[in-house]
């Protein structure tokens, strides 16, 4: 697929997925916004409350930065991939707020966190290097604040069947992250075969070494929260 294309093509390529990319950092950024309000609401304690609405700003100038980037630099927004919606519309609908912060603080924003990583370790472009640097020191720590939060209500306030939901759910939610890296909508949008492309995203040695690094930077947190079971 690759040698057949021109030039053209490949850049063209390049700008949709970097554009995919970046727009569903955008909207995980729009979905923590949503969710982090949610906490200032739900969570029991008011120091919590005074952090997660710090958090709030936090993810409001996130959404600023990444829809101005697209906008003016890129020139192209794509919309929410389906398994990222799929498990925004999970965490936002649940009334529990530990729920809230294991799939936000925990998850989305822990992959995000990695991501950035990689993006500014390898990204040459000085403007998008510098953007998610700052937003990593944020990011690094809405996730320190999501695993203090949870880590001795979760090991021993919580039963073995309430901490089994939860796993579960960490399970479900990992599976759909792991979809999401498979950007079904750049090769629907560019005319490639789409499911050859899955395929290849799911099982490529790249895309795989990817998803790795991702997932790798979650584990201990789920450790640490006794989410990581047999």
């Amino acid at each position: 697929l690759w040698v057949k294309l021109s030039q053209k093509n490949i850049e063209e390529l390049r700008q949709h997925f970097l554009s995919w990319t970046l727009s569903q950092f955008m909207h995980g950024e729009q979905g923590a916004l949503l969710a982090t309000a949610q906490i200032v609401m739900t969570v029991p304690l008011i120091d919590a409350k005074f952090y997660a609405s710090t958090q709030v700003m936090d993810e409001a100038r996130h959404v600023e930065v990444y829809e101005r980037y697209l906008r003016e630099k890129v020139e192209l927004t794509y919309p929410i991939n389906t398994y990222l919606r799929s498990l925004l519309d999970q965490i936002l609908s649940d009334p529990r707020w530990d729920m809230k912060y294991l799939g936000m603080q925990i998850l989305v924003e822990g992959l995000a966190l990695a991501a950035f990583k990689m993006i500014h370790q390898f990204s040459a472009e000085p403007l998008i290097k510098d953007l998610v640097h700052n937003v990593m020191r944020d990011e690094a720590r809405h996730v320190a604040f999501g695993v203090l939060s949870l880590g001795k209500f979760y090991t021993e306030e919580m039963n073995e069947k309430e901490r089994r939901e939860r796993e579960e759910f960490t399970y479900e939610a990992c599976r759909l992250m792991r979809d999401r890296f498979l950007a079904k909508e750049v090769w629907e949008n560019l005319g490639f075969p789409v499911d050859e492309c899955m395929q290849l995203a799911l099982h490529g040695v790249s895309m795989a070494e990817f998803r790795r690094l991702l997932f790798m930077r979650i584990v201990p947190n789920l450790k640490r929260l006794g989410l990581l079971s047999p």
